[in-house]
């Protein structure tokens, strides 16, 4: 783990308050912990958006180029393969 690094935020008084009162109820150890708990989930959030635009797109793609079936073929492929789904 890297060597951590000190900044300062300016926080609403509300904001401030809720982060204390978050941090008294024991959910975090420190207001650090809680933006960095923040940061993190952030972080997380943007990672799995990334893969799911990725995948998007190539379904776009898959789309553009022809490889792709119409809906009703697909569901004859399903119930052909009998993978569980009934009419």
């Amino acid at each position: 783990m890297s060597e951590a690094v000190k900044i300062t935020v300016t926080l609403e008084p509300d904001i401030e308050d809720f982060v204390r009162d978050e941090v008294e109820r024991g959910s975090f150890a420190s207001p650090s912990d809680y933006v960095e708990d923040l940061i993190r989930r952030r972080r997380e959030r943007g990672l799995a958006r990334q893969k799911l635009d990725a995948a998007l797109q190539r379904g776009i793609d898959d789309i553009e180029a022809g490889r792709y079936l119409p809906i009703d073929e697909a569901f004859e492929e399903i119930f052909a393969a009998g993978l569980g789904v009934s009419r």
